[in-house]
């Protein structure tokens, strides 16, 4: 039926709502357009006919009320009822609630509680992945379901699919939704997709099938004390590494909140124990007169400077900091400034010279975008690629014994030089060797110094 706005009351808990304006201009653009329209109608109870909801004035008097017109009250809708009076509607399709079919009033009550501003996170994705799944049952297509249910609130609806897809996968990953926030969930949920993906690929290397060619000979898997042990005295020319510091070594859980795989939980140790252990043994393995990076918690500064300085290396006490650009990161906004940035330690064995002079300390280069990382603490390649050609000369052996993404071994790739990566989780193993394995020739003949082919290398653009 059609009603006129003008005899559609609206209950005081709906005028108190906040109300994003942009989402009723979005909304109210798709209503107008003839191809979309109303999509649903909004949700009223009529009045009963009762002198105490007349208006007229004579309330203590006997009279008729046949000419009043019938009012109602908002049940449903409010953002499309704001919509209809932005577009100066007179009139809009609207239903009894006493009417509607047992999951057509789920609809009303999903609807009803997405309106809500005070629902988590948990809550919002649920009923949006229930309200998805009714408009199928409702009206027989998912697609018109998600698009539909979105347009009908009001929202994106990339966000809303998404938000749908994160309960979904919480039905067979709680841990998804133990995370604080929707961001940190979403990210949980794009590294598990990635891990399960690697995971295969891992699996298929094991069975000896070969997936990587000879690249994986480069890249080590597992615990890095146990393959650092067995390489030869002085066989590197540079270590260039990021441990995992903020890594709960049982429970796979950063002190920031990212996912991460449970490692080394057999070990005996804490992980500032472990990288003491491997600084020692990337000492040995340095040639005399090479350099090397830790990239450390800022927090734990003395104690990191001092576990390098007891391995046997020449510490610079002022860090190289790595400014990433926008915003900070913190979990506590309102108290404290958020971080955006991270520190390395620049380590000598011997006397080797820079072969880059006059650079500064602080470093600024683009962080990987949430959506390309494979690995919560992933460091752009362009980053490692300055440190590399400042330490090194191509044909030279770069260590990166907590491998990660892999990005230590493109740049080094990147650069002309050799490298040695080990990481021991699987999966991450597995990520490492199908990146730098996936590399095509041309990219490396174009970027490689060392490249025969003058033509290529003279025709690449740097900029």
């Amino acid at each position: 039926m059609k009603i006129k706005l003008l005899s559609i009351r609206i209950p005081d808990h709906r005028q108190r709502q906040v109300i994003n304006s942009e989402r009723i201009a979005m909304l109210a653009m798709s209503m107008n357009n003839p191809k979309i329209g109303l999509l649903h109608p909004i949700t009223v109870v009529k009045q009963p006919d009762h002198v105490d909801n007349c208006t007229c004035g004579f309330k203590d008097e006997p009279h008729s009320h046949d000419w009043l017109e019938p009012t109602y009250t908002l049940v449903a809708g409010y953002r499309r009822f704001l919509a209809a009076s932005q577009l100066k509607w007179k009139e809009i399709d609207a239903v009894d609630k006493e009417t509607l079919t047992p999951l057509e009033r789920e609809e009303v009550e999903l609807d009803e509680n997405l309106q809500r501003e005070d629902l988590s996170y948990q809550e919002e994705c649920k009923a949006k992945k229930r309200l998805i799944d009714l408009r199928q049952e409702l009206y027989g297509d998912k697609s018109r379901g998600a698009k539909g249910a979105a347009e009908h609130i009001g929202e994106d609806k990339t966000t809303f699919w998404e938000d749908a897809r994160l309960a979904s996968a919480a039905e067979v990953m709680p841990e998804l939704f133990k995370a604080k926030n929707k961001s940190q969930a979403i990210a949980r949920l794009r590294l598990a997709i990635q891990r399960e993906a690697l995971t295969e690929l891992a699996e298929k290397a094991a069975k000896g099938d070969k997936v990587w060619g000879g690249i994986a000979d480069n890249v080590h898997l597992g615990d890095c004390l146990q393959v650092m042990r067995v390489l030869p005295n002085e066989s590197v020319s540079l270590v260039l590494t990021d441990p995992p510091y903020g890594i709960d070594l049982d429970m796979g859980e950063t002190k920031k909140g990212s996912t991460h795989p449970v490692i080394y939980d057999d070990a005996h140790y804490d992980i500032m124990d472990l990288v003491a252990l491997a600084a020692k043994e990337a000492f040995r393995l340095l040639k005399e007169d090479s350099h090397a990076y830790f990239w450390f918690d800022i927090k734990a500064h003395a104690r990191v400077l001092k576990m390098l300085q007891d391995a046997g290396f020449t510490v610079d006490a002022i860090p190289l900091i790595w400014v990433k650009g926008g915003s900070g990161q913190t979990n506590h906004p309102d108290s404290r400034w958020g971080s955006a940035y991270e520190a390395c330690f620049f380590c000598r064995k011997g006397s080797r010279a820079m072969l880059k002079q006059g650079q500064s300390n602080v470093l600024a280069h683009d962080p990987v975008p949430g959506v390309r990382k494979i690995h919560p603490t992933e460091k752009p390649v362009a980053l490692l690629r300055q440190l590399i050609e400042t330490s090194t000369v191509p044909g030279e052996v770069v260590l990166d014994m907590f491998g990660g993404s892999g990005s230590t071994g493109e740049a080094a790739i990147q650069t002309g030089r050799n490298f040695i990566l080990i990481e021991k989780d699987p999966a991450y193993h597995a990520g490492i060797c199908e990146r730098l394995s996936s590399l095509s020739k041309a990219e490396k003949r174009e970027r490689d110094p060392l490249s025969p082919d003058k033509e290529e290398t003279k025709s690449f653009n740097p900029q």
